[in-house]
């Protein structure tokens, strides 16, 4: 039998405080930390709930603004189809407005969705970061006991045991609890890399929100082009289907300017057109862009934006000018006239060797006079556009329409002139 002497009582003791203490620290790991959550635990599974609540109804919207928005792109296809009448244009209009209203909304919902989901995200994050550091002080705690039982030499252990197997259970429970250190350990690396990942979806969310923001201004200004041209097509026709017929009659005979029209003046004209443009003439040098100011495209060549792209394509080039911003001529030519219509409002046309014309829509204000010779560069005008205002026409607002005629058919004006950064089609 063996002698149990004071020594080796305190000794047996202190082993079973460590032992015991050592199960007491991992106790909360093996459980999870649910048995006994503190407030602020409870406090943030408080606000992930609200937060996914939140998510929830912002991704329950966004699905039915996208169904409205397919509705309305059906209806919107349906009424492109029908006969041209200015009640059907009206009605097409409306929808089209509605439609991109919807668009708009959508458009904010997903941005607030995406608020949500990145203020989702970091609540998780400062969860794991909490999580990282309760792991890191119960591995340490661990570690501390189990050093403190290290201290013990095993010999006291075992003269302080009633058997030999006692030792060996003692010698097991250390390992067991080195296992368990380890698989703390490791929890808290892969909860580092849980944060890392979401670290990184974060940016990639932030990246996409800022595309969204920039995407929605761009669906605000076709919002207010299309009530512009919806003003501007009521004040034009005073609702009236007879100058409707007018309206587009007028469009119609814009597109289809014969050949024949430019060519005579071109050949009668032609050796002082030349003169006026030895460069344009022997093809060294394209044409000028009419604008000095920083170029904005607002409607391409046969833009698919276009109100009346269902009747016929979009001429020209649409460049966004403020009204009275100076206009200047393409290249040296003849301005073969000076007009007011219902479609163009005030417009220009100028002859340039190479059979080459250029026309000036939506102007303010005309400086160049008919029947006159202009140089490249030269002033002709001022902008305008702004529905309502005198010269303005069917407009979507402040601008400038620019055409290209070869041979007297509508070409794209970029064929012909220096290359746009890209930063110019903001709303492409």
């Amino acid at each position: 039998m063996l002698k149990i002497n004071k020594n080796t009582t305190k000794t047996f003791k202190k082993l079973a405080t460590v032992s015991i203490a050592s199960l007491l620290v991992f106790y909360p790991l093996q459980k999870g930390l649910t048995q006994s959550p503190s407030d602020d635990v409870l406090e943030s599974k408080q606000q992930v709930d609200a937060l996914n609540s939140e998510i929830n109804k912002k991704q329950s919207r966004v699905k039915e603004l996208q169904s409205l928005v397919g509705t309305y792109s059906s209806k919107i296809n349906e009424e492109e189809q029908a006969k041209a009448s200015l009640a059907n244009d009206l009605v097409l209009l409306d929808n089209r407005i509605i439609k991109k209203e919807l668009d708009i909304e959508q458009t904010k919902v997903e941005l607030d969705l995406t608020t949500l989901e990145i203020k989702s995200l970091e609540q998780k994050i400062t969860e794991h970061g909490k999580r990282i550091d309760r792991q890191k002080g119960y591995a340490a705690e661990l570690l501390r006991n189990i050093r403190k039982s290290d201290d013990v030499p095993s010999y006291e252990v075992l003269l302080s045991k009633p058997s030999l197997s006692s030792f060996f259970d003692r010698v097991e429970e250390q390992k067991t609890l080195g296992d368990k250190l380890n698989q703390a350990l490791q929890d808290v690396k892969e909860s580092k890399k849980e944060l890392e990942d979401a670290k990184t979806d974060r940016d990639a969310k932030k990246t996409a929100l800022e595309g969204k923001k920039k995407r929605l201004k761009e669906e605000e200004m076709a919002l207010a082009a299309e009530r512009n041209f919806k003003t501007s097509l009521i004040a034009e026709t005073q609702n009236k289907q007879s100058e409707y017929e007018k309206v587009v009659y007028e469009l119609q005979q814009q597109q289809q300017m014969t050949a024949e029209d430019i060519d005579t003046l071109q050949t009668r004209l032609k050796d002082t057109l030349n003169s006026v443009d030895e460069a344009l003439a022997r093809g060294d040098v394209l044409l000028n862009w009419p604008l000095k100011t920083d170029l904005v495209v607002t409607a391409t060549f046969h833009d698919p934006n276009y109100p009346f792209r269902n009747r016929f394509p979009h001429p020209g080039i649409d460049l966004r000018a403020k009204v009275g911003t100076p206009i200047y001529a393409a290249a040296g030519g003849y301005v073969a006239w000076t007009k007011t219509g219902s479609a163009y409002g005030n417009y220009l046309m100028i002859v340039h060797p190479g059979s080459i014309a250029t026309i000036y829509a939506h102007l303010s204000k005309f400086v160049a006079k008919a029947d006159t010779y202009v140089q490249r560069g030269e002033l002709i005008g001022y902008s305008g556009g702004m529905p309502g205002q005198q010269g303005a026409g069917l407009s979507t607002g402040p601008h400038l329409h620019f055409e290209v005629r070869q041979n007297g058919i509508p070409v794209n004006p970029e064929n012909f002139t220096p290359t746009l950064d890209s930063d110019a089609y903001q709303n492409y």
